[in-house]
């Protein structure tokens, strides 16, 4: 649900959610990736037919239809079509994609790939092409009309949209195929983490859950990841923490009690520990940003196994 706070995003739905129809021409085109109206931070493509590119941060990505693309932004971003090529590209806000995401036990999927670039060349079945088309369809229809419930409309095929991702990426199966013991346990244990942080679980119990001792867990997180399991959940709360600083209207007292602190002053100490601000300074900071990325915490899920 959006909460409101004015000067970190509009309530006006297409600052959330852009549409745009890619339709065949005789000659090669391009299309920036940044959406002037709003706060995108991702892009979806549906490539319908021909070839494409996506260029200008990092190496190029090439499309051939039929074609799925997730794309975090990045400055000079931009798509190229060739002659012949048609298909659909969204624009989607940082706050959308979370709330498309939740806070579920498989959302930890969904983060993981929403902090990738995944380009799925070649969709098979034709069903599961269908599909994707269909949720692209359905947010392009619901951002030029004006109806009552529109976010929750959006953000339910922003999840599809994320789902088709992640099963047609690979990125599972080709992980498991280099998993050990200990990459499993690591890959629990983020389960785990998403789905207990705001309970304030002890790295006792999350031990406990994995049926292995406190000094075990402790050891395999500091060889693989190079961080503790309480800097690990630190890292998630004060991540989670900072988003909603920047993006919600939430009072500091109502933020400490969803995320399980004890008290404000608590809540208050605890982040500026962990990221150098007082939690009145950093939302103040971020709605002052040129860009809310200047200074919204950078850890992600693709740093986990």
């Amino acid at each position: 649900m959006i909460e409101s706070a004015p000067g970190v995003y509009r309530l006006n739905i297409n600052a959330h959610a852009g549409a745009q129809s890619l339709a065949s021409a005789l000659h090669a085109r391009r299309f920036s990736l940044q959406d002037p109206r709003g706060d995108a931070s991702r892009a979806a493509i549906l490539l319908r037919a021909g070839e494409g590119r996506i260029d200008g941060s990092g190496e190029p990505m090439e499309l051939a239809a039929p074609c799925l693309a997730w794309v975090p932004i990045r400055p000079g971003h931009f798509l190229r079509l060739a002659a012949g090529a048609s298909g659909e590209l969204l624009t989607l806000s940082d706050m959308l994609v979370k709330d498309a995401i939740g806070q579920s036990a498989e959302s930890i999927h969904l983060r993981v790939v929403n902090d990738r670039s995944v380009v799925v060349n070649a969709i098979e079945p034709t069903a599961t092409l269908a599909e994707v088309a269909h949720s692209f369809a359905a947010i392009g229809r619901e951002v030029r009309r004006d109806e009552r419930g529109s976010w929750n409309y959006l953000t339910a095929h922003v999840a599809l949209i994320l789902v088709h991702c992640w099963r047609l990426s690979g990125f599972e199966d080709v992980a498991r195929q280099g998993f050990d013991s200990h990459s499993a346990l690591l890959v629990r244990f983020r389960h785990l983490v998403e789905t207990h942080f705001r309970e304030r679980w002890r790295i006792i119990d999350y031990a406990a859950e994995l049926g292995v001792s406190h000094d075990r867990l402790h050891d395999i997180c500091v060889r693989m990841l190079q961080r503790t399991p309480l800097e690990l959940l630190h890292d998630r709360l004060g991540h989670e923490a900072g988003l909603r600083l920047a993006r919600s209207g939430q009072s500091i007292e109502a933020l400490a009690d969803y995320l399980g602190f004890r008290s404000a002053s608590h809540f208050s100490r605890f982040f500026k520990q962990r990221l150098g601000f007082t939690p009145a300074a950093y939302r103040k900071a971020a709605r002052d940003a040129t860009t809310l990325s200047a200074v919204l915490p950078t850890t992600t899920y693709a740093d986990w196994p």
